[in-house]
């Protein structure tokens, strides 16, 4: 065989394959990407681990039995297996609770079929046996271990729901409460306290029993529509003391008040939040008028808040607090100088020039200015000068010692000021009663 012949043998043999690729043609695919990692995506309205409050720092609060409870709730299963049972049902108990188990929807509720209140004080023998037919009448035998942060709440005291509002929640409660004050919106379907109805729910709890806690709100582990949001307001709320007409009215009265005495432009927007009380809701001070109350911004976005509280009997300004520098409330770790003498004549100096370039009345309508050092022996920041008029209406001044500027200013008619000061004497006079006698 000639050496050209040999060539042509060895081309043929490598052709082949690719000759038999021909009749069955072969696709070879590309290799397939890595899979992405997955990515869980978290529920914003889901449960908050509250792990944090049960390591010890709040120990009412420890969702579990005691080791006590624990050695009884044996015997509290053979009572009930024996026959005995308790007086009273604690199964989804709504009011005045001491004990209860609530039933509870568990597809809004991340799995849980049950939640189990428990007080800060040990249970007794009588309530474990509670406990026990309460679990015995869904099916459930009860064990210690099965009570957790994520079923069981106990002692009460921080938490009032089962999770906090959303940001999207917050804001249209927010908005919710305008419409309930100014349009008189209201729930079309009344709120009920059990959960299962609809997964919304809430227990009246005995305060001593829960470190002071009035109640516990059921929220489920999803997005509240506008309707349960409205329900909620509508149960947290009183029906304002106003119509809607009355409440503009008082609105546009306090308006021209504040602009008057404050210095408020009439563009300020006001907030959402607006009432009608007592001047002093608590009655610490005695001043029982009846008034309105809201607050608003600079429509400019310099900062500056007023807040105010009308006599609505006579359209007129009973007190109001204006902030003209919020550096102090924005910022953290501003620390004043403490060697400033805050009995400085200074500080009244700016004080007064503030307040006359604020608002609309003469020097000559003062009559007394006080110089009264710091606000508290452990607040050294300001200054507070106390301004009193002819009228007997009183201003008071913060003026900070780091900026040289006022602060805020707080401001009180004759007898809400009146009010103050006789229950400052009163106080102080208690104070002064020996410890020993």
């Amino acid at each position: 065989m000639t050496k050209r012949g040999l060539i042509f043998i060895l081309c043929l043999i490598m052709l082949l394959p690719i000759i038999a690729a021909a009749e069955n043609t072969v696709e070879i695919l590309p290799t397939a990407p890595p899979m992405p990692d997955l990515v869980v995506e978290e529920n914003p309205y889901a449960f908050e681990d509250l792990t944090a409050y049960y390591e010890g720092e709040y120990e009412y609060q420890t969702p579990a039995l005691t080791a006590s409870e624990k050695e009884r709730l044996a015997d509290a299963q053979h009572r009930w297996d024996a026959g005995e049972r308790p007086e009273v049902s604690i199964l989804n108990l709504t009011e005045n609770v001491h004990v209860a188990l609530i039933q509870v929807p568990a597809e809004q509720y991340e799995g849980e079929s049950w939640f189990l209140l428990l007080p800060a004080r040990e249970l007794t023998d009588d309530e474990l046996l509670q406990m026990v037919d309460a679990y015995e009448q869904l099916g459930i035998t009860l064990s210690a271990d099965m009570i957790t942060w994520h079923n069981t709440l106990r002692g009460g005291g921080i938490e009032i729901a089962l999770r906090s509002k959303s940001d999207d929640e917050r804001a249209r409660y927010n908005a919710i409460s305008e419409q309930f004050i100014r349009s008189g919106l209201r729930p079309e379907t009344p709120f009920t306290d059990s959960v299962m109805d609809d997964g919304l729910g809430r227990v009246t709890l005995d305060e001593e029993d829960y470190s002071g806690a009035p109640y516990y709100t059921f929220y489920p582990a999803r997005r509240m529509t506008d309707e349960e949001l409205l329900q909620l307001y509508a149960l947290n709320n009183p029906e304002p003391a106003a119509s809607p007409s009355e409440m503009a009215d008082y609105e546009m009265k306090l308006r021209g008040e504040l602009q008057m005495l404050m210095g408020m432009p009439l563009s300020a927007r006001r907030s959402e939040e607006e009432s009608v009380h007592p001047a002093n809701e608590n009655n610490v001070y005695g001043d029982t008028r009846m008034s309105y109350n809201t607050s608003f911004t600079e429509a400019d976005g310099t900062g500056r808040t007023w807040s105010g509280c009308l006599d609505i009997s006579t359209g007129k300004l009973i007190s109001a607090t204006v902030i003209l520098d919020d550096r102090y409330y924005k910022y953290g770790g501003i620390h004043s100088d403490i060697r400033m003498d805050p009995w400085d004549e200074i500080w009244a100096t700016i004080a007064t020039d503030t307040l006359l370039e604020l608002c609309n009345f003469e020097e000559s309508g003062i009559t007394e200015i006080l110089n009264c050092g710091e606000i508290t022996p452990n607040e050294l920041y300001c200054a507070n000068i106390r301004i009193k008029r002819v009228y007997g209406d009183v201003y008071r001044a913060a003026v900070s010692f780091t900026f040289g500027t006022v602060i805020y200013i707080e401001y009180n008619d004759a007898v809400s000021i009146e009010c103050e000061d006789n229950w400052a004497v009163h106080h102080m006079s208690q104070k002064e009663v020996p410890v020993n006698e």
